[in-house]
């Protein structure tokens, strides 16, 4: 988890500004006082900082339990960590959406 941890811990400290003693492995996101767009922009950090894609950053995920996922996936890279990629129908749009106006 070291890795993971330390780029995550620094990456809340510094940019999302929570005090240092307040970020500790076992601290759930929701204590960190991180709103859903912070948690977002979180996922978008880590994603940035370590190559990974983490979809299901909730506030009830530990700091811990996070950095362990992403260290999952760094050493596997195979391993999936983001939510399941739902490709979206092929809806093709009705004929009289599609005509010309001449």
């Amino acid at each position: 988890m070291a890795a993971a941890y330390e780029t995550i811990r620094s990456c809340l400290v510094d940019e999302f500004e929570v005090a240092p003693a307040l970020v500790t492995p076992d601290a759930a996101l929701a204590s960190l006082a991180l709103d859903s767009l912070a948690l977002v922009e979180l996922s978008l950090v880590v994603e940035e900082r370590l190559g990974v894609t983490v979809a299901d950053i909730t506030p009830d995920r530990t700091l811990g339990e996070l950095a362990a996922r992403v260290d999952a996936s760094l050493a596997d890279p195979d391993a999936k960590l983001a939510a399941p990629n739902h490709t979206a129908p092929n809806h093709t749009a009705p004929n009289h959406m599609t005509e010309s106006v001449s």
